[in-house]
């Protein structure tokens, strides 16, 4: 980073203070989690179970781990989420022009044109958006809160990056509205990846990389906040609403100061308590019967080793066995039978275990309440036992989409959303989704697009105004089945409603009623709720000069009519005449 984005080192030395001290208080908050959720990811997730612990790469961690349904309901239940919200990769959702902007010359060509760019760069593997989100849902699922971050690129071919946050080293504060606005995050980072990443950096990792020590970890925090509206700058980086500050912890050296358009990192709670910053997730419901599961399968296996192997007692008539009964399996106990007459076999079996029915029960009970914490039931639905006609699996549908859909409604409000936003303002910015007809983007584009062969796309003035004036443009549609589950509902409501107006429409004196619908609006309106392809759709345009088209030939042909009538007319007159005797003549 250039050092004219700096404000001066004072200032600068004053704002990481600031922060230190901030994180300080923040992690002092967050600290009755980390228990919590070392004891999660020690059940659920166990690579990831150092919040307490130091873990090494490569160590195994699966000690005292004898059932591992809760980690396996975990991962089931994130990919179910993934591919219930974003199936289709990007194309699982599009964006519309606000209403004020529909209809009007090129907005809707326009967005057809954005929603192809946004898609094709979301989809683009280095951009690692389904990586990150399928990560994203795995913390969800297990600790309730982690967080996706989606950040500039300098490669033209990849213009957006996608990460995944943990909750382990992330802090967070939320605005008034309860939303996350205030991020910081811990990370080790080696020697040679703070000195390829940033330009600022301390003497002494300077001196630790030329000793070659690459490898030397350096603690790098991360500070994302709302800006101080009196610590604005004029123009630049420093001017923008949100904040970043990288600093290096190990040696109290702030390395780099930015600024962004909008919040970088979207931080999402599955579940959300009232006065709670950090989210609650279906594992922590699931825990109490998980670590009861664990412990029930230990003993079963022991029980079952047993049986396979009993232990055994020898009868002896010295003076062995030491009193001590070894009942593991496998064991061989000397008894000392001396003094005694008795019919006892001299060797047998010690004891035996018992049935093991019962708690094979209580194994199953344990796993099926599991699977219900995971909402397994809801989201799998693997119901191939009753068949069921197409309106009962209608309100099936309708019926999953109510249990799963404040779920749901989280991970669009909080991620899913900003993500999306934030992507188009990075594309926009870079010229990548439309040009203006002027300026120093729009000659980098018109460069590429000579290069290319192909025309540029210019932004609609109307939108580009709009812009300016911090006006919304666009809405985000989903398509994804998260998202038709809990539109079923409406789209049941047009068909019930369609089928009213059709058997109405035949009675005789109310042909009229048919006036009260907008069947234009209805159609665009099941094309949306039903998820189909948007080009499956006309543009406004398209449909305006199909009906010009249309309404021209129909009075071209009302006006052949016309003329053929007349022509009739005149061919029937002028018989009539010839039949009279040429009109002026005498009657033969």
């Amino acid at each position: 980073m250039a050092k004219n984005e700096y404000k001066g080192k004072g200032t600068a030395l004053s704002a990481m203070d600031k922060a230190l001290a901030r994180w300080g208080q923040l992690k002092t908050r967050k600290e009755p989690w980390n228990s919590h959720y070392q004891r999660l990811s020690e059940t659920f997730l166990t690579r990831k179970s150092s919040f307490t612990s130091t873990i090494s790469p490569g160590d195994f961690l699966y000690d005292n781990v004898f059932e591992n349904t809760g980690e396996q309901a975990a991962l089931q239940a994130a990919s179910v989420f993934v591919s219930m919200l974003w199936p289709d990769s990007a194309r699982s959702f599009r964006l519309r022009p606000v209403r004020e902007l529909r209809g009007l010359p090129g907005v809707d060509e326009y967005f057809r044109f954005v929603n192809e760019q946004q898609q094709r760069y979301m989809d683009a593997p280095r951009a690692g958006f389904l990586l990150a989100f399928q990560e994203f849902e795995i913390d969800q699922q297990v600790f309730g809160t982690s967080g996706l971050g989606t950040f500039e690129s300098e490669d033209e071919s990849t213009p957006v990056v996608y990460e995944a946050w943990n909750v382990k080293g992330m802090c967070v504060s939320e605005n008034a509205q309860g939303f996350v606005d205030t991020i910081y995050y811990s990370e080790p980072k080696t020697v040679r990846q703070v000195i390829e990443e940033y330009d600022e950096v301390h003497p002494k990792v300077m001196e630790l990389y030329a000793a070659g020590k690459y490898e030397d970890k350096v603690e790098v925090l991360k500070v994302i906040e709302p800006r101080n509206v009196k610590e604005r700058g004029e123009k630049g980086v420093l001017s923008m609403a949100i904040r970043t500050l990288h600093i290096d912890v190990t040696h109290k050296h702030l390395m780099r100061e930015k600024g962004y358009a909008s919040l970088p990192v979207a931080v999402g709670r599955m579940i959300k308590t009232i006065g709670e910053e950090y989210g609650r997730s279906p594992a922590m419901t699931a825990l109490p019967d998980a670590s009861s599961l664990n412990a029930l399968n230990e003993a079963i296996i022991v029980a079952t080793e047993k049986q396979l192997d009993p232990p055994l007692y020898l009868l002896d008539d010295g003076r062995l066995g030491g009193g001590t009964v070894d009942t593991s399996a496998g064991a061989l106990n000397v008894f000392n039978s001396s003094g005694r007459m008795t019919g006892e076999k001299p060797v047998g079996t010690l004891f035996t275990v018992g049935e093991l029915q019962s708690a094979e029960k209580l194994k199953e009970a344990f796993k099926e309440s599991i699977a219900q914490a995971f909402a397994l039931d809801r989201l799998l639905d693997l119901n191939n036992q009753t068949q069921m006609t197409a309106f009962e699996t209608s309100i099936r549908n309708r019926m999953r989409g109510e249990a799963l859909g404040s779920m749901f409604s989280r991970q669009i409000a909080e991620v899913l959303t900003p993500t999306i936003e934030r992507t188009f303002d990075i594309l926009y910015r870079k010229g990548l989704l439309g040009v203006r007809e002027t300026g120093v983007v729009a000659m980098a584009r018109r460069a590429w697009g000579a290069v290319l062969g192909k025309p540029i796309q210019i932004v609609p003035e109307v939108i580009q105004k709009a812009i300016d004036a911090e006006l919304d443009v666009y809405e985000v549609e989903y398509i994804s089945p998260a998202k038709r589950f809990m539109q079923s509902e409406k789209l049941q409501g047009i068909f019930t409603a369609a089928e009213f107006f059709q058997k109405m429409a035949v009675v005789p004196g109310a042909e009229e009623i048919l006036d009260n619908v907008n069947f234009d609006e209805m159609a665009r309106d099941v094309i949306t709720y039903s998820g189909a392809p948007e080009t499956m759709q006309r543009l406004t345009s398209e449909i305006k000069a199909i009906r010009e088209g249309r309404a021209q030939a129909q009075e071209q042909q009302a006006q052949l009519a016309a003329a053929q009538q007349v022509a009739t007319v005149a061919r029937d007159a002028e018989q009539a005449v010839q039949a009279f005797g040429g009109g002026g003549g005498q009657m033969q």
